[in-house]
């Protein structure tokens, strides 16, 4: 047996007699012989002590004045009992008219038949336990042998069964390979028969190539018959310099064969730029992914698209955690994993309104999406950085709920995903991820919706290369462009740029890296923030300024809330009007109007005291 530890086997031994010992050793059919010896000498002692009596008895009478001797009680039982106490009885003064009864025995007197019936009772006692001992032994062994017996069924079991599997994956690769050589030898036929067929084409057409070129001489001989040698070479000369009629200019019949005749200012049969880039036609209206490795010219491919539905006339939002408003002038941004977290559930909570107005709308969905492109409701959402979110976006909490009862939906990423690939398209609120990879564990960790992915989105990989010189990682120029639904992928060729578009401004000359220019207001703001901190507007403004609607609203809700010091991204996410909440930068305009105003003294960076009246 294996023990656990020294104490076990201590206290395993301490419990285990000699004989249990020793009967543990004996084979089956010794301890069966054993165990039936203990019965037999318990059922036989038994039986012994059964029968008989156990001790001597005296009968007696009690005689009656008519001189009756009365011997048994009124329920037939013989009076008796143990010469002991008879003797006793007789000490203590036994009545002269008790006597033995004559006819039982010598004078009343039995001997006892079975004097030794407690000993043959122990015996049988002691064959019962002996028997019960060695069986409870056998039971416990038989206990243990089932657990190996248990084991070393199931590992036949799992034996067999790996051999079955062994069999079947052999015929699977016997058929597998089987089918392999088949396709090879059909497709050698029809390599053979395509050689074939190539060759009858080559030799059909050398035929009627070596036919014509008969056929010229012999039109040759019969124009230059009767003439010399002298004169045949003049005519072909001849006929080398002459122009056709039907040509103009200095075009010969040799040029109208060049192909190069044809084209001015540019390579044979040079296909137009405009032509090579038609693929980013498809990513305006498409739920789309770009994804590629470092360098391959994901930003700048990115914004040519976001150019083009800028120019198709979509609105634009783009999410960008680390991005700045210079690099995205003419579009929304929203920058910030928590401000990203709020407009994502105004995503959700948009397209929501939009299918409920559509069903009560009472439009066909060409209609309904005609109305959403007249009434400017086309909007583009730009994720950028798409790989980091999962990792750094919660979901938002209503404005209803306590903060100790909030639990945020670790799904809130793969709904918002599984939201804006499949249900954006008929409510034009397309979306465009821009990743490092395709790979639904990158992608929201939405593992097990590749079929969905694929059916969705429309997916443009960039190719990197190495530079060889400084072996960084560079856009190569070239790509793969796979259409919803589609399992093949075109080759596809990147725009020629030369510099990353940062304006999407339409109406308005600029420069496109032309840095943006900085107002008064801006210069005061950064002089508030960077050297004037802890002082009053008022010692940069000549008098305080009248506050906005908006920024009215901001102050009479931090005075409504009680607050002294207020951190912008402390109060951002509770602070709202007719249930929109408003970007960091935004909020800080309106802040800087109340310092502005003489109400409020910046004391740190977004965070602003404000004056006790």
């Amino acid at each position: 047996m294996n023990y656990l530890s020294d104490k076990h086997k201590q206290l395993s031994e301490s419990q285990q007699s000699g004989l249990m010992t020793w009967f543990g050793q004996l084979p089956m059919d010794k301890k069966a012989v054993a165990i039936g010896l203990s019965l037999t000498v318990g059922i036989s002692s038994a039986a012994m002590a059964w029968k008989g009596e156990s001790s001597d008895r005296i009968y007696f009478c009690v005689r009656t004045p008519q001189s009756y001797l009365i011997c048994q009680d009124k329920n037939n039982r013989p009076f008796r009992m143990t010469p002991y106490y008879w003797e006793q009885w007789k000490q203590e003064g036994m009545p002269r008219q008790v006597v033995r009864d004559p006819a039982m025995g010598v004078n009343g007197l039995v001997k006892a038949t079975n004097p030794y019936k407690p000993f043959w009772a122990f015996g049988g006692f002691l064959g019962f336990a002996l028997a019960g001992w060695m069986l409870r032994h056998c039971q416990e062994e038989e206990k243990q042998r089932a657990v190996f017996e248990d084991i070393a069924q199931k590992r036949d079991a799992a034996k067999a069964e790996m051999a079955a599997r062994s069999e079947l994956l052999e015929s699977y690769r016997d058929v597998a390979i089987a089918e392999v050589q088949l396709q090879a030898d059909l497709d050698l036929i029809a390599n053979d028969r395509t050689v074939d067929i190539t060759k009858a084409e080559i030799y059909a057409h050398t035929e009627i190539e070596v036919t014509q070129m008969e056929a010229t001489d012999a039109i040759f001989e019969a124009q230059t018959a009767g003439m010399t040698e002298q004169q045949k070479a003049d005519y072909i000369k001849q006929l080398r310099e002459m122009k056709t009629p039907y040509l103009q200019g200095s075009q010969t019949l040799q040029g109208t064969i060049d192909p190069n005749d044809k084209v001015t200012g540019s390579e044979p049969g040079a296909i137009a730029p405009t032509e090579k880039y038609r693929w980013i036609n498809n990513t305006i209206g498409y739920p789309t992914l770009i994804f590629g490795g470092m360098g391959a010219g994901k930003s700048w491919t990115t914004r040519e698209i976001i150019w083009k539905k800028v120019q198709a006339g979509w609105n634009i939002v783009a999410l960008d955690p680390h991005g700045t408003q210079v690099e995205w002038r003419g579009v929304r941004l929203i920058t910030g994993y928590k401000e990203i977290a709020l407009f994502m559930q105004w995503y959700m909570d948009e397209m929501r309104q939009r299918y409920e107005d559509y069903r009560k709308s009472g439009l066909t969905e060409e209609q309904w999406t005609e109305w959403l492109r007249n009434s400017g409701k086309m909007l583009s959402v730009i994720c950028e950085e798409f790989t980091t979110w999962t990792d750094n976006i919660v979901e938002p909490m209503p404005d209803d709920c306590e903060d100790e009862k909030w639990k945020p939906d670790p799904d809130f990423i793969g709904k918002w995903f599984r939201c804006a690939m499949t249900e954006s398209r008929k409510q034009l609120m397309i979306p465009l991820f821009v990743a490092h990879d395709r790979t639904m564990e990158i992608l929201a960790k939405a593992k097990g919706l590749s079929k969905l992915r694929d059916a969705a989105l429309l997916e443009v990989e960039l190719i990197a290369t190495i530079d060889p010189i400084t072996t960084e990682a560079k856009a190569s120029g070239k790509g793969a462009i796979k259409l919803p639904g589609h399992g093949q992928w075109i080759d596809i060729e990147l725009p020629k740029l030369d510099h990353k578009r940062i304006d999407f401004r339409l109406d308005e000359s600029r420069t496109v890296n032309e840095p943006p220019t900085i107002d008064k207001a801006t210069l005061e703001r950064i002089y508030e923030l960077e050297f004037n901190l802890g002082n009053k507007a008022g010692d940069t403004q000549d008098e305080p300024n009248k506050l906005s609607p908006m920024a009215q609203k901001l102050y009479e809700y931090l005075t409504r809330t009680e607050r002294i010091e207020a951190d912008v991204r402390e109060f951002k996410g509770n602070f709202k009007v007719q249930g929109e909440r408003f970007s960091v930068e935004l909020i800080k305009s309106w802040m800087y109007e109340i310092v502005g105003a003489g109400l409020a003294n910046w004391i740190g960076e977004g965070i602003i005291k404000l004056n006790q009246d």
